[in-house]
């Protein structure tokens, strides 16, 4: 039996290396030195050996029983885990893992393997196969020995051929969601990984921009990736290859490694063509799963960086977007919505260019037609933030979506974000001029809107929204309340919710939006009041606390609360003042503001709660509201002539003398002016206190004036105030005008245009007999009033000015 054949090999070989298990036996029986003889062919391998070289795992199974020696070795160095990597055997090398013997050290001899030359790729192949996602549980034994170290070595060395780097790269990958192996290789692979992305050879860069993908999710490795020049090797991956599955594969990456990082997204915009290359993709791309990608990968690299965002728009990126949108996938429409919502957030140029370009017409068809909830929830967030922040925009495209489907978004089975546009949308719409409160009240909007106020779930800014839009819905232009919305807000049980909100809402902010919306809800609303006053937790004392919050915010929106319950309103006044009443010096900051929003909130504030201000003299009190609030109708800004306005169409129709005070220093002219605003909340703000102001005798005379001077105005005054409130007097007086046909006056020479007219001082006093006396000076020349104006200002200035008595009740 120990005879050896022309080849150095005796009997027992023979039977070890073609798997004749039966005759090994017998032979290692038979004589005990069979076991571990080796061969004479200059190998020197043993039948153990053998039997892992030719991967015969019974052979293998029954040696290992014998008592074969583990560790042999033959000539070359080569051990039973070698030869087996050598030939590919990994279902031996599973077998001596499970066996977990202490002789046998596979993981050690195959990391061994990964440094020996000619070694490096079967010990790499195996490996491969010994990492795969279902071996999930070798990946510890790996990592604790060095394995990701081993394998980082081995792509830094060159090799005839890329076979090695692929396997290397290929463990990596498979191992790389792994914790223990993402920290390892992001700690010493990142640059290794990065070169390879440089190599000429598809399976490296492929593998190599899939690996970084892995590593982009985890912060510091992105910077890592970045201060490696990883960022820029990608690109130049992505510019120089038309291979559809390596484009997908290279944008995932980058995806990835710009999702919330401006620093990468400011990298990737600095490369002069990397738009335009993203721009190009989507006009040559074929796969609709590929252009996806490229969609989404945009929506990621501009989102929330306006210069990204400029620059892809600049390169003509939203034709092609929008040409994307008609192909009929799914997943192209997701990721088209996506990219225009991140190219629209908070960029006012670009919602502008997006709607102008048909975007807007084009996601409303998008909205209308589908019946997905996520695709609508998506659609939506995009039209909302096309609509971003200018008043006219966003309430052009809530009109668009339209109030019923608006009402539908509020919903409960439906998502957080479309609760939000919908109130948000509903809000707007309720603040236009064109009677959405009515709409709305039909449609039962106030309904889903109080309900997302009972529900625990609902998140904070949420009910924010809701609070605006119902104070919103209740009241309207001029402090006019809105009795069917306010009547459908307690129907719904929401005062009691307002109260609780008010009270134990943990967030300040809340609390004060919550008492300013039931100052809404019930103001004049005699039953709406009364259900708030006898609610046994409503106490202003509530709301006076909040008036000395540290938040600038709260403290402005809880005097506006109690300027509501003020409003026309002696007994809630009393019952301020008993809870522990106002003080001026609360006021002044908001007064002294440069923010024009605090000045005119404060100003409103201080002349509705002057009689319960104790220390600052009434009279003065209003004098100085009064001239502020005018003086804001001369801003350049939207919002602010809008609420100035508002305020003064409020005090024209509060207490006696008010508007009287309101007239007398030039407010019917800018409010005039304010009629041909390009603003429509504008002009029916103006127009609305006009209206009232109209009721005043030297008012209906002014605006009179006013309209002959330019007939227009009455046009424009009457479709924003006729329905509201527009004296009788002065309509008949108008129309008696009209039908004697007195010619319009002319227009006035330029140095006597209201430009020259000056207030040169205004000064207040208060008699004896409750009233304060309003004298301003004036320059006017008393010949371009009219001759009842005329006797009276050319009377007033030839000794101090326009006088008026004024009572304080």
């Amino acid at each position: 039996m120990e005879e050896f054949d022309e080849n150095g090999w005796a009997h027992i070989h023979h039977a070890a290396f073609n798997g004749y298990h039966k005759s090994v036996s017998r032979f290692v029986k038979s004589k005990d030195d069979q076991l571990e003889l080796e061969t004479q062919d200059g190998q020197q391998s043993t039948p153990f050996l053998l039997s892992c070289t030719s991967g015969v795992l019974d052979t293998v199974q029954l040696l290992v029983e014998l008592g074969a020696n583990l560790k042999a070795t033959n000539r070359h160095s080569q051990g039973a885990v070698l030869l087996a990597a050598l030939h590919g055997h990994i279902h031996i090398l599973e077998y001596f893992l499970e066996l977990n013997h202490e002789s046998s050290s596979v993981w050690e001899e195959l990391i061994k393997g990964l440094a020996l030359q000619d070694m490096e790729s079967a010990s790499a192949k195996v490996l491969v196969e010994l990492t795969l996602d279902e071996k999930e549980k070798n990946y510890e034994s790996f990592v604790s020995i060095d394995g990701v170290k081993a394998v980082v070595q081995l792509l830094k060395k060159s090799f005839p051929n890329e076979e090695p780097k692929t396997f290397g790269l290929s463990i990596l990958l498979n191992i790389v969601k792994y914790p223990p192996a993402k920290q390892q290789l992001g700690e010493i692979g990142i640059p290794a990984i990065i070169s390879q992305l440089k190599e000429n050879q598809r399976p490296l860069y492929m593998r190599a921009s899939k690996i970084l993908g892995e590593l982009a999710f985890n912060e510091k490795n992105k910077a890592t990736i970045a201060s490696n020049n990883g960022v820029d090797a990608l690109v130049n991956l992505l510019q120089n290859n038309d291979d559809e599955e390596v484009v997908d594969c290279v944008l995932r990456t980058i995806k990835n490694l710009a999702d919330s990082n401006s620093e990468i997204q400011t990298l990737i915009g600095n490369n002069k063509t990397t738009m335009k290359s993203f721009v190009n993709l989507l006009t040559e791309v074929k796969n609709k799963h590929v252009l996806a990608t490229v969609a989404r990968t945009i929506s990621m690299i501009v989102k929330t960086h306006s210069a990204n965002q400029d620059g892809f728009i600049n390169e003509g990126g939203i034709p092609p977007l929008m040409e994307l949108m008609k192909i009929k996938s799914r997943e192209c429409q997701f990721a088209v919505v996506e990219a225009i919502q991140a190219l629209c957030e908070k960029n006012e140029n670009n919602q502008t260019i997006v709607t102008d370009l048909g975007c807007v017409m084009m996601l409303m068809r998008l909205l209308k037609r589908s019946r997905q909830a996520d695709l609508r929830k998506l659609t939506a967030s995009a039209l909302w933030a096309i609509a971003g922040n200018k008043n006219t925009q966003r309430r052009s495209i809530a009109n668009e979506i339209g109030v019923n489907m608006l009402i539908e978004f509020l919903s409960e089975n439906l998502s957080q974000s479309l609760h939000f546009i919908g109130s948000e949308a509903l809000g707007v719409l309720a603040d236009g001029v064109h009677k959405k409160r009515d709409e709305i009240a039909e449609a039962n909007g106030v309904m889903p809107l109080v309900r997302l106020l009972t529900k625990a779930s609902t998140p904070g800014f949420i009910v924010l929204s809701v609070l605006r839009t119902l104070r919103s819905l209740c009241l309207c232009v001029g402090f006019r309340p809105h009795l069917k919305n306010q009547k459908a807000v307690s129907n719904e049980g929401g005062i009691k919710f307002l109260i609780r909100f008010m009270v134990h809402a943990r967030q300040e902010i809340i609390k004060v939006e919550a008492a300013y919306t039931l100052g809404s809800v019930s103001l004049g609303n005699s039953d709406n009041m009364k259900e708030v006053l006898e609610h046994r937790e409503f106490s202003f004392l509530h709301i006076l606390r909040l008036l000395y919050d540290e938040d600038e915010e709260v403290a402005l929106l809880s005097g506006a609360a109690l300027a509501l319950f003020a409003y026309n309103n002696v007994a809630n006044q009393k019952a301020i003042a008993v809870s522990g009443g106002v003080r001026y010096h609360s006021f002044l900051p908001f007064l002294e503001s440069k923010d024009l929003r605090q000045v005119a909130h404060a100003a409103f504030q201080i002349i509705i709660l002057s009689r319960i201000i104790p220390d600052e003299d009434q009279s003065l009190t209003c004098a100085t509201g009064v001239k502020l609030l005018v003086s804001l109708l001369e801003c350049q800004s939207e919002d602010i002539q809008t609420l100035a306005a508002n305020f003064l169409g409020g005090l024209s129709h509060t207490r006696a003398g008010v508007p009287a005070a309101i007239i007398s220093i030039g407010t019917i002219d800018l409010l005039a002016k304010l009629l041909m605003s390009p603003f429509e909340t504008v002009q029916a703000s103006a127009a609305v206190t006009l209206g009232f102001l109209s009721y005043d005798k030297v008012g209906e005379r002014q605006l009179l004036n006013t309209c002959r001077h330019d007939p227009f105005l009455y046009k424009v005054l009457q479709f924003h105030a006729g329905k509201v409130k527009l004296s009788p007097d002065f309509v008949e007086r108008w129309k008696h005008y009209k039908k004697i046909g007195l010619p319009p006056i002319i227009s006035k020479p330029s140095h006597l245009n209201m430009g020259d007219k000056k207030l040169v001082t205004t000064q207040f006093a208060l008699d004896a007999d409750q009233t304060f006396t309003v004298v301003s000076t004036n320059t006017t020349s008393p010949g371009i009033m009219g001759s009842d104006d005329q006797e009276r200002k050319v009377s007033a200035s030839t000794r101090t000015g326009t006088i008026m008595k004024l009572p304080i009740a």
